[in-house]
Parts: C-alpha cells; structure tokens; sequence
C-alpha cells in the first residue's frame, strides 16, 4: 500500500534536500566533472546512487525486523567515512589539477562511487533519519520504504549529475583554486556531519 501523497511529497522534499545539498558525494561528483567530463563522471554517479539505495534497503529491512544492529553499526561507519573523507579532502587541496596519464586511467568510476557513498557519513544520516521520520511511522512501512527507494532513485541521479555537470565548466585554468575550494567544502561538510551526527 502506498503511502498518502502528502508523505510521498515530504519524502521527495527530504531526497532532494538530502541529495541536491552539499556533500562529500557531490563535491566528488563535481570534481570528476571539472577533471573529465561530464559523461565521464556518470559512472560515478551510477555506483553512489545503486550505494545509496542499498544502504537504505539494507537499513530499512534491519530496522523492519527490529535489528538493533544496524544503529550499532552506524556510528563506526560515520568515523571511517569521516576519516576516508578526510583523506580526500587533503589529497585535493595538494592537487593542482594537472591531469597526467596515469590520472586519466584512473576516473573515479562505478565502484569508486559505490565505495565512497558507502563510507559517506551524510548518506547514514539521511539513510536513518529518513527511516525514523517517514518509514516506522507507517501503518504499512515495507510500503513505505519501498515507495521511499523509488523516489530517491528518481531524484538522486539526476541531482549527482546536475553536480558533475556543474563542475565540468570550471575552466581549466581555474583548477588548482576550484581544488583547494571543494576540499575546504568538503572539510565543512564533515565537520558539519560529525558535529550534527556524533
């Protein structure tokens, strides 16, 4: 059964907030687009949303069949990815953007962002808030949480994309400056998520 139009409305607001919004996944995404294009991004963008929808499944049916240990799992997974990001963000604002052969063959593709939206703190957060606030409420949550994979589906894509797109018109000459800014953003939006989050 799905759920009334007035909560698929409120679910479509908060997966567009969540995934239109700053983040690490979208300062990654966008950077792919400044480095290679905006085609050439969309694999990237294809693995975090498969990622993202998996991790809201996955937490979804644990939290149905009241599986403590989903919540156990999620704080240890925001440190990592915190860290992971982190990592990233140091590596960017050293990075002066010169892209040489072996940079070339190594385009963040499916599986890097399958793996960077799995450590991706600000996707657990929005993966249990959305869970809390609009699938257990629910006369029918299995419903609802499938209606709620659905539309992220949907919106998710396309807002990755519209960030890959965005960073492929920084001009190259731009590069070294648009580096250290995504690595400063991406250094706020963890501080953000671990001050929010923890």
């Amino acid at each position: 059964m799905l759920p009334p139009v007035e909560t698929l409305l409120a679910m479509s607001s908060f997966a567009l907030a969540g995934s239109a919004t700053p983040g690490p996944v979208n300062v990654i995404g966008a950077m792919t687009g400044t480095r290679y294009g905006t085609v050439r991004a969309l694999p990237f963008v294809t693995g975090a949303t498969v990622s993202f929808l998996g991790l809201l499944l996955i937490c979804g049916t644990g939290m149905l069949a009241q599986a403590g240990s989903i919540l156990t799992v999620a704080r240890p997974m925001t440190l990592l990815g915190s860290a992971y990001l982190l990592w990233m963000a140091w590596g960017l604002a050293r990075s002066d953007g010169a892209i040489g052969a072996a940079r070339a063959r190594s385009i963040p593709g499916f599986w890097s962002g399958v793996m960077v939206q799995g450590l991706n703190p600000k996707a657990w957060l929005v993966v249990l808030s959305a869970l809390s606030t609009f699938i257990l409420p629910l006369r029918d949550p299995r419903g609802g949480l499938m209606a709620f994979v659905i539309l992220s589906g949907v919106i998710c894509w396309p807002s990755l994309a519209l960030w890959a797109w965005g960073g492929s018109r920084v001009p190259q000459g731009s590069m070294r400056l648009f580096n250290r800014t995504m690595a400063l953003a991406l250094l706020i939006s963890v501080g953000y998520i671990l001050w929010h989050g923890l």
